[in-house]
């Protein structure tokens, strides 16, 4: 029996350094991985830190240019139809001649009229670019 237990303790511990060895392994590879990982999460971080810091930036500018006083003066001026002391409006009639035609009675009449003339409009050739070049030059 004792012959037999001798060949056994150097199998046991030839087995026990492979499994050593194997959990040494699985450490390092999910050390690693960890590591591979917390270096693509700090990259996205860092991404998203530049992207904020960059919105941030451009915040500051329209925060800016919302407090200037040519925001304040342009938005009296479109919004509130204010002008500055010695400045002269000008009102300009509308151009469409149909604008100063149109009123409730004769709307469907104004709708048939306008839908005729866009109709009228031809959409554009079917013809292939090259094939009118072709004729341009040959004719």
């Amino acid at each position: 029996m004792q012959f037999s237990q001798n060949k056994f303790v150097p199998k046991l511990t030839k087995l026990g350094a492979y499994f050593l060895a194997f959990w040494m392994l699985f450490l390092l590879g999910r050390a690693l991985w960890q590591n591979w990982d917390l270096k693509h999460s700090i990259l996205k971080l860092n991404d998203q830190l530049i992207t904020l810091e960059q919105q941030k930036k451009d915040l500051e500018n329209l925060n800016l240019y919302y407090s200037s006083d040519s925001f304040k003066e342009l938005e009296a001026r479109k919004r509130l139809g204010l002008k500055k002391s010695g400045e002269k409006l000008v009102v300009l009639p509308a151009t469409t001649p149909s604008a100063e035609s149109a009123t409730p009675s004769n709307f469907n009449e104004q709708l048939d009229q306008e839908k005729k003339t866009i109709a009228g409009v031809t959409a554009p050739s079917k013809i292939p670019n090259w094939l009118l070049w072709w004729q341009y030059f040959t004719k």
